[in-house]
């Protein structure tokens, strides 16, 4: 009698077809084994082979198949090592002290065969690995600022701008991690958006009339100064001072003609302009 122990190989990912062990009626198929020829059973390694003349030879599944010289004997306990061809695509076993290899088709290769993060998929045809794209099994570079995928079975690494890359750090438009607008720079490089204003990664220039990026509320993004702040030297008259929307005006208690000549918004019928109002 000849006995098949076929161990368990779990695909390489969820999702797959998925294959726990090789049955025993798949390796009869596959060998070409006649079931009246040869009975499987249970039983040690050792037992004789039994079947009808004319059905010892060495084909597909046969003890011996796949191997050039001699037959590298074997036992049931040790025949994950001791028959192993080498192919992702075979199914070794021990039978009658021989080795048997099975060729496999139609499904993925064991993992043994597989690369992880390759972006391809081995697929075993008649006993080979035949290899085919798989834009599932994209591999992490380790890199916080690229996105990393699988496109046709290529890898690609794009960089993902204003990606978080650490505590108050973001990755910039060319890859490299840099402070997040709000955090305290010394220069331009020190900033992801390449702006350091007083002090302050800020999100634009902010360079225009009573515009400041470390205001209250909004540090890092750059905002209007708040009403009745004096932003020397760009209110350039000493009676001016920020409207709180980025302009410069006439400060309150200035002599005005019109409303929109104030800060406050409010030109008094005395021709002063009036004071802020407050919540």
């Amino acid at each position: 009698m000849w006995t098949f122990h076929i161990s368990a190989f779990p695909l390489r990912r969820t999702g797959r077809v998925q294959a726990t062990s090789v049955p025993l009626c798949l390796v009869v198929a596959l060998a070409g084994c006649s079931p009246k020829a040869r009975s499987f059973q249970g039983g040690g390694a050792g037992g004789a082979g039994a079947g009808s003349s004319g059905d010892q030879g060495a084909g597909a599944g046969e003890p011996g198949a796949g191997w050039d010289g001699d037959v590298p004997a074997c036992a049931v306990e040790t025949q994950a090592t001791d028959c192993d061809d080498g192919n992702p695509c075979t199914a070794d076993a021990c039978a009658s002290g021989a080795c048997v290899n099975v060729p496999i088709d139609g499904v993925p290769a064991l993992p043994s065969g597989q690369i992880a993060g390759d972006c391809q998929i081995l697929t075993c045809v008649a006993g080979q690995p035949i290899p085919a794209p798989d834009d599932a099994d994209a591999e992490d570079d380790g890199d916080p600022c690229t996105s990393d995928a699988c496109r046709g079975g290529i890898a690609t690494h794009v960089v993902a701008a204003g990606s978080a890359c650490g505590a108050d750090r973001v990755c910039d438009a060319a890859g490299a991690c840099r402070g997040a607008n709000g955090r305290a720079c010394a220069a331009p490089e020190d900033c992801a958006s390449g702006r350091c204003v007083g002090g302050i990664c800020c999100d634009t220039a902010c360079d225009g009339i009573c515009m400041a990026c470390d205001v209250e509320g909004s540090v890092g993004t750059c905002s209007p100064l708040g009403p009745g702040v004096e932003d020397t030297p760009d209110c350039v008259l000493e009676n001016e001072v920020c409207d709180g929307m980025g302009a410069c005006k006439l400060a309150p208690g200035r002599r005005c003609h019109r409303d929109e000549s104030c800060a406050s918004g409010v030109c008094r019928e005395n021709r002063r302009c009036g004071g802020f109002m407050t919540e």
